[in-house]
């Protein structure tokens, strides 16, 4: 007799293995809380990517057209699975107070005319924002970021049991899990982002002794969730 449940609670570990085995050996801190965000994706042709670029550079290179305490991002999705169309994502990270002031500050002529042309080099995709839950280590630009975005079904478990294994297994690169309060797809509730140095760093990540008792604690102690979607991106510009 096939055991469903004993096979899919295999394939949930194996992926956790899978996800976690960017994870190096280094003591630090686990960071409650954190930064908010909001996301915009969107579709853009490989032909204008550099316009947009350019455009997005000439308005937020220049400090008055920043707000304090905000950074804005264009990155772009470079492996993602076929039926997620966006290309790249413009992202507007900070505190709450900052990003509720950004969002309810009015935009200059400056700011309304190259919206205006950015918006015919790109095709919008989707709009979502939510806020880091619980972070560990310091992230780093310039670095390849991974995401994951999963649905949880109690998020306290699931925050509890992450915390725990982080913490055994002490990484040495930014890990972070967070929440999505307000859009997105597929039924996302929350994602847990990290980084590496490059794809060397992916294809032969460091052995942590251990590990594979961890994540098999970690899947028995989490609750129901699932993996929704795995991206691998790089952040083309960074305005702060």
């Amino acid at each position: 007799m096939i055991n469903h449940k004993s096979i899919k609670m295999k394939l949930k570990l194996y992926l956790l293995i899978f996800i976690f085995s960017f994870i190096g050996i280094l003591d630090a801190q686990v960071i409650k809380g954190g930064n908010c965000w909001i996301d915009y994706e969107i579709i853009v042709d490989s032909n204008d990517a550099p316009t947009v670029l350019n455009l997005l550079d000439s308005f937020f290179s220049k400090p008055e057209n920043r707000i304090e305490g905000v950074t804005y991002n264009l990155t772009q999705f470079n492996y993602k699975d076929k039926d997620f169309e966006a290309t790249h994502l413009f992202q507007v990270v900070g505190p709450a107070d900052a990003l509720s002031k950004w969002h309810h500050n009015p935009p200059s002529i400056e700011g309304q005319l190259t919206g205006v042309m950015v918006n015919q080099f790109i095709e919008p995709y989707s709009a979502f924002f939510g806020k880091n839950i619980i972070s560990f280590g310091t992230p780093i630009n310039d670095k390849l970021e991974f995401t994951y975005s999963l649905k949880v079904n109690d998020e306290e478990k699931f925050s509890a049991a992450w915390v725990k294994a982080i913490k055994a297994l002490k990484p040495d690169n930014f890990v972070g899990l967070g929440s999505v309060i307000a859009g997105g797809s597929d039924g996302q509730t929350h994602y847990i982002y990290t980084q590496r140095d490059d794809m060397e760093a992916v294809f032969n990540p460091k052995a942590i002794k251990g590990s594979d008792k961890i994540w098999k604690t970690f899947s028995e102690e989490a609750g129901e969730f699932e993996v929704i979607r795995k991206i691998v991106r790089t952040r083309l510009k960074i305005w702060e």
